[in-house]
C-alpha cells in the first residue's frame, strides 16, 4: 500500500507530521473494487471514509422513484456520505464506483482514533467540511444563476473525462436538466 498520494492531498490542506502519517497508515484499508460496485446504498449508515487513488465514482439519491445524481468525485478526492458518516444517520444516498477503481478507507472507529491521538486530524476535519460546505454552496449558486450550457461547461472543467465514465442520463440528472437538453447542448457545443 502506498499512501503518498493521500499524504500529499492531507498535506496541501494542512501540514501534516510523520506521527500523524505512521497513525493514519495503520488505519488505512487499500480496496481494489470493480466497476458499479456500490460503496454505500439507503438507507444504510456509512462507516467509511474513502480516497480514490485511481477511478470514479457518483453519489445518487431516489425520489418518487427517480434517480437524481449528486456529486462525483474523481482520483486524488476523498469521499463519503457526510452526513451519514460524522452523524451516523441513515443516509439517503447511494455510492457507486463507475470504473475499477482503488481506493483506501479508514472507519468511523479509526477516524476517531485519529482525533483523540492527533490534533492536527481535527483541524484536517475541519478544512475538509468546509471545503465540502463550500462545494455544495457553489453547485447551489450554479443551479440557481448559470444557465444549463454553464452547467455544462463547469462540469467539464471539473471533470474533463465525464462522459466517457458517466451516462448522459446521469450527467443530465446533475445539471438539473433532461438527457434531450444535454443532447442539445452537446450538439451546440460541438458545432461552435
Amino acid at each position: 500500500m502506498n499512501a503518498d498520494a493521500l499524504f500529499k492531498v492531507l498535506s496541501a490542506i494542512h501540514p501534516i507530521s510523520e506521527d500523524f502519517k505512521a497513525s493514519l497508515e495503520e488505519e488505512l484499508i487499500p480496496l481494489s473494487l470493480p466497476k458499479n460496485y456500490l460503496l454505500l446504498e439507503a438507507p444504510r449508515i456509512a462507516e467509511f471514509v474513502y480516497f480514490i487513488e485511481n477511478g470514479f465514482a457518483m453519489s445518487y439519491t431516489f425520489r418518487e422513484g427517480k434517480k437524481l445524481t449528486e456529486a462525483f468525485w474523481k482520483s486524488g478526492q476523498i469521499m463519503t456520505s457526510v452526513n451519514s458518516f460524522f452523524e451516523q444517520v441513515l443516509s439517503m444516498e447511494y455510492i457507486q464506483l463507475v470504473e475499477k477503481s482503488e481506493l483506501l478507507c479508514v472507519s468511523r472507529a479509526g477516524v476517531q482514533r485519529l482525533f483523540d491521538k492527533h490534533r492536527e486530524a481535527h483541524f484536517l476535519y475541519h478544512k475538509i467540511m468546509n471545503k465540502h460546505y463550500l462545494h455544495c454552496r457553489a453547485r447551489i449558486h450554479d443551479i440557481q444563476l448559470l444557465s444549463a450550457s454553464q452547467r455544462f461547461e463547469t462540469l467539464l472543467k471539473l471533470f474533463p473525462d465525464i462522459e466517457q465514465a458517466i451516462t448522459q442520463e446521469s450527467i443530465a440528472s446533475y445539471l438539473s436538466i433532461t438527457p434531450q437538453s444535454l443532447s442539445r447542448l452537446k450538439r451546440e457545443r460541438k458545432n461552435s
